[in-house]
Formats: C-alpha cells, structure tokens, sequence
C-alpha cells in the first residue's frame, strides 16, 4: 500500500471488522481524522496514516488501555519513535497496566477461594 493510497470509511471498517460508527467515534474524539473529497457525497477517506493509527488503537483496545491512553501512547510513538523520553513513557503505560492486571488475577483468586470455600460448605451440608 503506497503512501497516498485513500480508504473510504467502509473499506477500513471491512478491513478491521468493525463498524463505521467506531470509527465516526475515534474521528469524533480525536484519535483519527479524515479528509473530505471534493465530490457530492463528501465520503470521509483516511490515509495510510489513519489505518496504522486505527491498527494500534484497536490493539490498545485489546490490550484493555483507555482510549485516553491510547491516545496519548499512539501520539508518543508517531512524534518520536525512537526518543527516550516517549519511550520511558509507553514502558510507565505498561507498567502500569501490568499492575493493574496482577491486582485483578488477585481479586479473581480470592473470589475464586470464596466460591470454593462456599461450595464445599454447601456440599457438607447437602449430604
């Protein structure tokens, strides 16, 4: 795909399988932006640009990072890949959601230990 290559909403809706609407929504919050052709039905198109942009907020998605996160992590990355200081900073993201995930696999355990610890006293009882 060559640089100046234009999508039009739909295609890159196909492309990740989601919906127009999300991507009218990361347009409308700032993570993408499209441009207008000069034409009567004024369709949104995106560069190659916005699919690599809409290709990591997706990931970050996935990832479980805010759209704020994301934002400020695929901005990071654009304006200097290779920096130190933009780098430190998606390491400290990372961080940080690895804190939160141990917290959550915490959580789980203890929930887990209680519904065992119920069970056993339900099937105690029941005999």
């Amino acid at each position: 795909m060559t640089e100046d290559h234009l999508f039009s909403i739909s295609e890159l809706a196909a492309m990740f399988d989601i919906s127009s609407r999300t991507i009218r929504y990361y347009e409308e919050v700032g993570l993408l932006s499209s441009e207008n052709r000069e034409s009567l039905t004024k369709q949104r198109t995106y560069t190659n640009r916005e699919r690599r942009r809409l290709k990591l907020i997706l990931r970050g998605k996935k990832l479980g990072f805010s759209l704020q996160d994301i934002k400020e992590m695929v901005d990071l990355y654009e304006s200097n890949p290779e920096g130190e200081d933009e780098k430190r900073r998606i390491i400290e993201f990372a961080d940080q959601k690895l804190g939160e995930i141990e917290e959550q696999i915490v959580q789980l355990q203890m929930l887990k230990a209680d519904i065992l610890a119920h069970k056993e006293k339900y099937m105690d009882r029941k005999g």
